[in-house]
């Protein structure tokens, strides 16, 4: 488990030197990327999907360590926080985004 309090450095590992690895994928997946992206691009798809993965893990590390030291969230404030989610995408789908 990484240490949830480092600052997330995703996007700085787009910069980082470049290295070729070997990656197993199944042969749909692999038709499926090869689908939406141009020829050459299939390596900065893959690098974007692990970034957004490392980035929810690391989400989930904060908050398994907010959980540890405050006990977990009320159910009040979920709803509460569910709540304005949904007016908030209501809000966005009447002004067509």
């Amino acid at each position: 488990m990484s240490d949830p309090h480092r600052a997330d450095n995703s996007e700085r590992t787009v910069s980082d030197r470049v290295r070729k690895v070997s990656v197993s994928m199944p042969e749909s997946l692999i038709t499926q990327v090869r689908e939406r992206v141009d020829s050459g691009s299939f390596s900065r798809y893959v690098t974007e999907a692990v970034m957004r993965q490392l980035q929810m893990d690391n989400l989930d590390d904060l908050i398994a360590d907010y959980v540890t030291r405050h006990g977990p969230l009320p159910q009040e404030a979920l709803d509460k926080a569910e709540k304005a989610w949904n007016e908030l995408e209501a809000k966005w789908a009447e002004e067509g985004f």
